[in-house]
């Protein structure tokens, strides 16, 4: 351990009762783990999603072997043993947890980076903080006979989904009018329940030969760049999906508060960072799946897709039945959970990964290896999607059905993010 490490530690435990003090050192560690942080993104370029803190902590961050930064890693322990949690008031308690759950993940992906057999379960455990409950294959069976009593016509059920489906595939030259509508009604609904930062905006972008359907990019200053992947054809009902999920009031929404409320006003530059692979990925995942039922009831969603979105795409095809079926269809993101379990403890490979995602989860053959690839870069993320959304809905609507009320506990989720483990304590 190195002296300077020790002497900090120290100087922590000599004055560790004043809260002054301790906001000092907390800004100090805050200083630690972001570094720390950005070395790493030099080994993996999808482990920093968004950085948005001082200029000069990235500019410095340099390429260091990885026995170096677990050396890193072991002497923040120590300051961050040193610091405590039994003496700082409520506010800085809160601010230590979540310190204290994302630097354990650092040397959770320490250990993967160095090659360790990580588990599934473990992976979930140590990088997102929660557990994953085993997927029973008889709810799969359930879902196949919803399926089949809702989709028209004969034959293999594989074969009536992608026939179904057809109808409501948005053309590619109509893709950027119905994303554009969609995100435009998501941040006008947005805004009538939050103040949102001045100057706040979302770029579109479409892309091409990604493992993702569309991603979020925040750059900083309240902006974020949304790429939309063009690689498979996308159904109508999934246009409000990404729109809520990406912009509003999903990932731009959860880091636009983040860098208003934290970063620039209170000076907790831990959250100026977004490492990928983190407990905090649980939450904004979670959230963002959980944006578009808080913002609008399936009725509103329909009567949106109806007006809306169907004539700018050209489509005209019952948009309730479509609901009904993709309903069954978002259950299986619990057997995509199981799915991906399988090939991160190498039960099975990426081509039979992909014949499961076709043959249960009813994938064309091409997007289930693309979501095979998904797997095998992301392992254990696929499950903050699916029980992030989980327990997003079930904090939010613990207690309440009054929709404002609600609208108050996401805002308060999103402004001050808890993690797996902190969200079933407190509801």
């Amino acid at each position: 351990m190195s002296y300077s490490a020790t002497n900090e530690a120290k100087s922590i435990l000599a004055t560790r009762t004043y809260s002054k003090a301790s906001h000092q050192h907390l800004n100090d560690f805050a200083e630690r783990y972001t570094r720390l942080a950005l070395a790493i993104g030099q080994h993996d370029e999808h482990y920093v999603d968004a950085y948005f803190g001082p200029r000069t902590w990235q500019d410095e961050a340099y390429w260091q072997p990885i026995a170096d930064l677990r050396l890193q890693y072991e002497e923040g322990n120590l300051v961050l043993a040193a610091l405590g949690e039994k003496n700082l008031d409520a506010e800085l308690r809160g601010r230590y947890c979540f310190l204290d759950k994302q630097w354990s993940s650092i040397g959770a992906y320490l250990d993967l980076l160095e090659g360790e057999n990580v588990s599934f379960d473990e992976e979930a455990r140590r990088l997102y903080d929660t557990a994953v409950a085993e997927f029973p294959l008889a709810e799969l069976q359930s879902i196949h006979q919803e399926l089949n009593r809702l989709l028209p016509g004969e034959g293999a059920l594989a074969s009536r989904f992608s026939e179904f489906k057809l109808a409501y595939i948005v053309p590619k030259d109509k893709a950027p009018a119905v994303f554009s509508a969609a995100v435009d009604k998501a941040r006008e609904l947005t805004k009538k329940q939050f103040t949102l930062p001045e100057h706040e905006s979302c770029e579109v972008e479409y892309v091409n030969d990604k493992v993702w359907t569309a991603y979020n990019w925040y750059k900083g200053n309240y902006h974020s760049l949304i790429q939309l992947n063009q690689d498979q054809p996308l159904t109508i009902e999934r246009y409000l999906e990404l729109a809520t999920h990406e912009g509003y009031p999903g990932h731009h929404v959860f880091n636009a508060l983040q860098e208003q409320l934290l970063v620039k006003e209170k000076g907790w530059l831990e959250y100026s960072i977004y490492p990928l692979y983190s407990p905090i990925s649980y939450l904004a995942e979670g959230s963002a799946n959980y944006a578009l039922q808080l913002l609008m009831t399936p009725d509103e969603i329909v009567s949106f897709e109806s007006d809306v979105l169907m004539p700018l795409a050209g489509l005209d095809a019952d948009l309730t039945l479509l609901h009904q079926v993709f309903a069954c269809i978002k259950r299986l993101g619990y057997f995509e959970n199981h799915v991906s379990k399988l090939l991160t403890d190498n039960q099975i490979d990426l081509k039979e990964a992909a014949r499961l995602l076709v043959d249960d989860a009813l994938y064309t053959p091409s997007r289930a290896e693309q979501r095979a690839r998904f797997f095998d870069q992301n392992r254990a993320y696929i499950i903050n999607y699916s029980l992030g959304e989980d327990a997003v809905a079930a904090w939010v609507e613990s207690g309440t059905d009054d929709k404002a009320m609600r609208w108050e506990r996401f805002e308060a989720l999103l402004s001050r993010p808890r993690s797996a483990s902190a969200m079933k304590v407190i509801r």
